[in-house]
């Protein structure tokens, strides 16, 4: 064989080894285990638990809440699946999920406790240098964001899901790119409703307090959709609503049963926005359009109709809910990408600030503006520990 010839075999074999060698580098880091940590495992966090499970490669290493009972049938449910027992934590109080933020073996976590703790745990989170996955909202005060915003600006690398899984529906995001791109004309009008039906869920969901009312808990869903098709910020709202028509004689329960916001943004689009717990069966739903100058968009429906044709034009891609937003973190968390999460810090805080000015001008009794709500101090402040 000539030197030449060996030459060329050479170069092919080591070609095929440097193909292989950064494919299989790639293999790797799209299937690396993740040790994971969930804190708060009651509904929702039971739920996000298994939807996790069906996950391939994520090791679930600890359970954390303060709810003995919450904790053992997560735990039981972890055990079953993975044929591991977690570490159990929570029985040393509400701060006892801190321990898993400074543990090196935890890479991530899912985060679903009541919302007056989501502030204080997800800026210990990203002090602490940890991804993780938090369910709505990301705040029910406004100091609760600033505080949220200086952890985010100190820890730019930390992966951060905020749970809008609706995010997660590529026809979806295709149907919200082509409005983006002008296809349905200038967005004049937002019709928004969410009607529940006459229910009052007890426990935290009634005082405000612990949940930040129902345009925090809530509503935030549609108010991510909202953002995630203006990309800004209202410049006002007016809102109106009732409290004491469900359990009027409750005295603990301080929650809007219903109300109803216009919301103003720049270069005219007026959006409405009516929510509520007092619709009898036949009249609950949900609606999530807007109406521009070529057409109109159903963002939930994830379909377009344009004027001039009048039929659907349905959004391209995968469906997506919870398991594909978790799979959209874990998948963040392992490429080591903040950006390519679906719905980040961006989206949780501009989400909240719909609702804290829906809020705000709800107790005011007037229209209230962005400046307005920019000024507020409502007087509450994150316990952070030091790392």
């Amino acid at each position: 064989m000539s030197e030449r010839m060996m030459r060329r075999d050479f170069l092919k074999a080591a070609s095929a080894a440097m193909v292989f060698g950064a494919f299989s580098s790639s293999f790797n880091a799209q299937t690396k285990e993740l040790n994971c940590a969930f804190i708060g495992v009651g509904g929702r966090g039971t739920d996000l638990l298994r939807e996790t499970l069906r996950l391939p490669n994520i090791r679930v290493v600890a359970i954390c809440d303060i709810n003995a009972q919450n904790r053992e049938r997560a735990v039981a449910i972890v055990q079953e699946a993975q044929k591991h027992r977690p570490e159990a934590l929570g029985d040393k109080g509400v701060f006892h999920y801190r321990e898993l933020l400074a543990r090196k073996d935890i890479d991530c976590l899912v985060i679903s406790t009541p919302c007056n703790w989501h502030a204080t745990m997800y800026i210990d989170a990203m002090n602490a240098n940890k991804h993780f996955y938090g369910e709505k909202p990301i705040a029910i005060t406004m100091n609760e964001i600033r505080a949220i915003l200086e952890a985010r600006k100190k820890n730019p690398k930390v992966v951060v899901q905020i749970g809008f899984q609706w995010g997660a529906h590529r026809g979806r995001a295709d149907v919200v790119k082509r409005v983006h791109e002008g296809e349905i004309g200038e967005l004049l009008e937002g019709r928004f409703y969410r009607y529940n039906n006459w229910v009052s869920l007890g426990r935290w969901f009634n005082k405000r307090e612990l949940s930040g009312d129902w345009m925090l808990e809530q509503a935030v869903h549609e108010f991510n959709l909202i953002w995630w098709v203006t990309k800004t910020n209202p410049i006002a709202v007016y809102a109106v609503g009732r409290r004491n028509v469900i359990e009027p004689q409750n005295p603990e329960r301080n929650v809007t049963d219903y109300y109803t916001a216009v919301i103003e943004y720049p270069n005219g689009l007026i959006v409405h926005y009516s929510h509520g717990w007092i619709s009898p069966q036949g009249f609950t739903g949900i609606a999530t359009h807007f109406i521009g100058t070529k057409g109109a968009v159903d963002i939930l429906g994830a379909y377009i109709v344009l004027r001039d044709k009048g039929e659907r034009i349905y959004g391209q891609g995968q469906p997506g809910d919870t398991f594909e937003h978790l799979q959209n973190f874990f998948e963040a968390v392992r490429a080591g990408d903040p950006k390519a999460v679906y719905c980040g810090v961006e989206n949780g805080v501009a989400a909240s600030y719909v609702g804290l000015l829906i809020r705000l001008s709800i107790d005011k009794g007037r229209r209230v503006t962005f400046e307005d709500l920019m000024q507020l101090d409502d007087g509450w402040s994150p316990l952070v520990p030091t790392y």
